[in-house]
C-alpha cells in the first residue's frame, strides 16, 4: 500500500509534535536546532502558521518506532487507522442576539466583499471576480470603502495581511449556504474549568483578613506540594471569577449584598404615614452633655416617612435605646399624625417590650427588617449622610473617619484640658446649640428637593425638578389624604427621658436648672424621678419612684425680685452720686482747683418726646389710610399670573374689587402670557399619579 491514507504514521511532523519523544529534546526549539545539525528532510508547513515539517523517513529510528508503537498502540489494533477520517461536523450557526460587537464588525465586512464578488460576477465569471479582487487587494488600489474593511475581514492582530483566493472562496461558499452568520468567525469561550490548584489557592485567598493576591499565593507554595501554578496564571484565574464568587469568604453575608442585584421598592400604592422607618446614628461630633458636664457623642433617633421621605420626628439621647424611640414616636405623631407601619431593624432599642407596648396602644403595627440586610432599610441612610453627618463636619468638634488625626488630637486635647479646668470648650458647642441647628438641618433637609420623589415643574423657573419631602405631602393632602391625630393626653403619657433626682425643700435640679413644685414639700430629701424634654425646658414632670404622677415643675418657679424695685433705685442713685464725687476729689487732685462735676439732663423730656414719636406715628398712618389705593400691574409675566389668581379668588369669594382690578381680571385672559403659563400648570398638573392612588 503506497496510497497515505493507509499508512499508520504521518509523512511529515512538525517539531511541537516530535518534542519530548524518544531520541528528541523536550522543546520546539531543541527539535529545530537536532534537525539542522543532522539535515533532517523538511518541507514548510501545510495551511495555518508558518514553520518546517520533518519527513519522517529522515527521523532517527528510535523516533519512529516511537511514533509506530503510539500510532497502533492507541486503539489496540491499527485497524482503526486504515479507516477514513470520519466527515468534519458541520458548525452549529449562532443568532443574532448571540454575536458580540466584535463578531459583527468582521461578519458585515466580509459581506463586503462577498457583495462585490457578486456584483463583478455579472459581468465576468467569478473566479475572474475572485483574482480581481484579490489583486487590487495586493496591490492596494481596493475602493476606499473596500480597503477599510479588507483588514476587518481578516480577523487578525497584524494588518499586514492581504485576501486570498481560497479565503475568498470560503466566504463565498459560506454566506451562499449558510447567509451571513456563516460569516461571522467563532469566538473562543474562557475555560471556566477549576483548575487542580484552584480550591487550595481559595482556601488561603477567601479569608475575612482580605490577604492578597501574592500573599495567599506564597501560602499555596510553602504549604502544598508541587508542581504549582506561576502567580500571573492565579491572576488570569481570578479575573475568570465573579466578583461575588471572587469575594465570598472575604466579605461578611451582608457586605456581599453590595454585589448582588437588588430590588427597587416602589412607593406609588402609599400614602403619607402609611410606613415610618427608624433608625439610631451615632453623631460624628462632640457635644457638651447637660447631665454630666463633659463631651459625648449623642445617638440620635430618627423617623422617616417613606411615602414623602420626610423626617417627620428625632430625639437625642446617650445610646440607642427605648427611651429614645419612644421619644422619637412622640415627636413623630406631634408633627405628622399617626403612623400604620413601623418597620425598625432588630436592635435591643426597637425590639423589646416597651415599645411593642406603645406601639400597640397607639394602634398601629411594628416589623422588624431581617437580620444582615441592612440594604433594604436603605431608605433612612440616605437623611444620615445628607443632614447628620454633613451637620457634624460643621462642628470643631468633628471626629469622622476622614478627619485629619493630627487636628482631632489637638482639639480633643484643649477642650479636655478646659473640661477639667471647669471651663467650656470652644470647639465643642452646648447641648443647646447643638440640639437648635440639627433642628434647623431636619428643617432645610425637608423642603430640600429629594431625588427619590417624582418631578414637577417649577413655577419659578418653569423648569423640571424633583419635589421635597414637605411638598409631596402637600400634594397628597390636596389629594384627599388627612393625618389621624392622636388624643392628646395619649400622647403626652408617652415616656420622655427619666432621671432620679433628690428633692430639697419643693425644688429639683436638673440640666443644671432648677424646677420648683410646692407639691414636693412632703418628698424634701428623697429621690423622686423627673422627666425632661430638651425642646421644651420651661417644664418638667415629677414622678414617684413607682411611676405614680406628682405635678408639673416649673422652671424658676420660686424665684422672686431679691428687693423692691424703689430700694434698687435708691441705691443706684447714691452708687452714682458717690462715683461723681471720686472723680471731683481725683480732678482737684491733678488740676489743684475745685472743680464741679454735673450731670446734664436733656432739653426734652423723655416722657414727652415719646409722646411725640406716637402722635407722629399716628398722623402717618391718618394719612396713609386717607390716600387712595393704587393699583400696579407687575411687568414680570409670572407675577401677572399670580395677582390675576389672587383677585380671581378675592372675586369668587364676593370681595368688592376697584374698577382698574375688575378691567384687567377681565382682560388678562385673552393675552398670550395667560395662556402660556396657564397651559404650563395644566400640564404640571396632569403629570402627577393622582386616579391611580386614589383608586386603592
Amino acid at each position: 500500500m503506497s496510497s497515505r491514507g493507509v499508512l499508520p504514521v504521518q509523512d511529515f511532523y512538525t517539531a511541537v509534535e516530535l518534542a519530548g519523544l524518544d531520541g528528541m529534546p523536550g522543546t520546539r526549539r531543541g527539535v529545530s536546532l537536532k534537525a539542522g545539525n543532522e539535515g533532517w528532510g523538511s518541507r514548510k508547513r501545510q495551511g495555518r502558521g508558518g514553520g518546517l515539517q520533518y519527513a519522517f523517513a529522515s527521523l532517527p529510528q528510535v523516533t519512529r518506532d516511537a511514533l509506530l508503537a503510539r500510532a497502533f498502540t492507541s486503539s489496540g489494533t491499527g485497524a482503526d487507522l486504515l479507516a477514513p477520517e470520519p466527515e468534519k461536523a458541520e458548525r452549529k450557526l449562532a443568532r443574532y442576539e448571540e454575536l458580540n460587537d466584535d463578531q459583527m464588525s468582521v461578519m458585515t465586512a466580509r459581506v463586503a466583499f462577498v457583495r462585490e464578488v457578486q456584483r463583478l460576477s455579472q459581468v465576468t465569471s467569478q473566479q475572474k471576480a475572485i483574482d480581481t479582487l484579490v489583486k487590487a487587494a495586493r496591490e492596494k488600489t481596493l475602493t476606499p470603502y473596500l480597503a477599510e474593511r479588507a483588514v476587518r475581514a481578516n480577523d487578525r492582530k497584524t494588518d499586514t495581511r492581504t485576501l486570498s483566493v481560497r479565503t475568498l472562496k470560503r466566504w463565498f461558499a459560506d454566506f451562499k449556504k449558510h447567509g451571513e452568520r456563516a460569516l461571522a468567525p467563532a469566538r473562543r469561550k474562557a475555560d471556566m474549568n477549576v483548575p487542580s490548584w484552584g480550591p487550595a489557592f481559595l482556601a488561603r485567598y477567601q479569608r475575612p483578613q482580605k490577604p492578597s493576591i501574592a500573599a495567599a499565593f506564597e501560602q499555596l507554595r510553602e504549604q502544598t506540594e508541587p508542581p504549582h501554578p506561576s502567580i500571573d496564571q492565579v491572576r488570569r484565574w481570578l479575573k475568570k471569577l465573579t466578583p461575588e464568587a471572587r469575594e465570598k469568604g472575604r466579605r461578611s453575608p451582608q457586605e456581599l449584598k453590595a454585589l448582588q442585584p437588588f430590588k427597587r421598592r416602589s412607593t406609588d400604592h402609599m400614602w403619607p404615614n402609611d410606613v415610618w422607618v427608624s433608625d439610631g446614628h451615632t453623631f460624628d461630633a462632640e457635644v457638651m452633655n447637660p447631665l454630666t458636664g463633659q463631651a459625648f457623642r449623642p445617638e440620635i433617633t430618627v423617623v422617616l416617612d417613606w411615602y414623602t421621605r420626610r423626617i417627620v420626628g428625632f430625639a437625642l439621647n446617650l445610646a440607642e435605646s427605648t427611651v429614645a424611640t419612644l421619644d422619637a414616636l412622640r415627636h413623630g405623631i406631634t408633627n405628622a399624625g399617626m403612623f400604620s407601619l413601623f418597620y425598625v431593624d432588630n436592635g435591643s432599642g426597637f425590639k423589646n417590650a416597651a415599645v411593642y407596648e406603645v406601639v400597640d396602644r397607639l394602634g398601629g403595627t411594628i416589623t422588624h427588617a431581617l437580620p444582615y440586610n441592612s440594604q433594604g432599610r436603605g431608605i433612612i441612610e440616605r437623611p444620615h449622610r445628607t443632614t447628620l453627618v454633613r451637620l457634624a463636619k460643621e462642628f470643631d468638634s468633628y471626629i469622622g473617619a476622614d478627619m485629619d488625626k493630627q487636628a482631632a488630637t489637638r482639639a480633643h486635647r484643649l477642650s479636655r484640658k478646659a473640661i477639667k479646668a471647669g471651663l467650656k470648650p470652644v470647639n465643642i458647642p452646648s447641648f443647646q446649640e447643638f440640639y437648635e441647628r440639627l433642628t434647623a438641618a431636619v428643617e432645610k433637609y425637608n423642603h430640600t428637593p429629594h431625588s427619590g420623589l417624582r418631578k414637577i415643574r417649577d413655577l419659578n423657573t418653569l423648569r423640571f425638578r424633583h419635589q421635597s419631602p414637605m411638598e409631596i405631602w402637600a400634594s397628597a393632602e390636596v389629594e384627599g389624604f388627612e393625618a389621624i391625630t392622636a388624643e392628646a393626653d395619649l400622647v403626652a403619657s408617652l415616656t420622655r427621658p427619666q432621671e432620679v433626682r433628690k428633692t430639697n425643700r419643693g425644688e429639683v435640679r436638673i440640666n443644671s436648672e432648677i424646677y420648683f413644685l410646692d407639691s414636693l414639700r412632703d418628698f424634701h430629701g428623697e429621690e423622686i424621678k423627673v422627666a425632661w424634654d430638651y425642646r421644651n425646658a420651661s417644664s418638667v414632670g415629677v414622678f414617684t419612684l413607682e411611676g405614680e404622677l406628682i405635678g408639673e415643675a416649673e422652671l424658676h418657679g420660686n424665684s422672686t425680685e431679691a428687693q423692691p424695685q424703689t430700694v434698687l433705685q435708691r441705691a443706684g442713685d447714691k452708687r452714682v452720686k458717690g462715683q461723681i464725687k471720686l472723680l471731683a476729689t481725683k480732678a482737684k487732685t491733678v488740676t489743684g482747683k475745685d472743680v464741679e462735676i454735673r450731670v446734664i439732663e436733656p432739653e426734652e423730656n423723655t416722657d414727652d418726646l415719646q409722646r411725640q414719636l406716637a402722635a407722629g406715628r399716628a398722623k402717618a398712618k391718618q394719612l396713609a389710610a386717607c390716600q387712595p389705593e393704587t393699583f400696579v400691574i407687575p411687568e414680570d409675566p409670572m407675577a401677572r399670573y399670580r395677582l390675576w389668581k389672587k383677585l380671581e379668588k378675592r372675586a369668587t369669594e364676593g370681595d368688592v374689587l376697584s374698577k382698574k382690578e375688575q378691567e384687567w381680571l377681565e382682560s388678562f385672559p385673552a393675552t398670550a402670557d395667560h395662556r402660556a403659563i396657564k397651559r404650563v400648570m395644566d400640564a404640571s398638573a396632569d403629570g402627577k399619579t393622582v386616579s391611580a392612588r386614589r383608586a386603592m
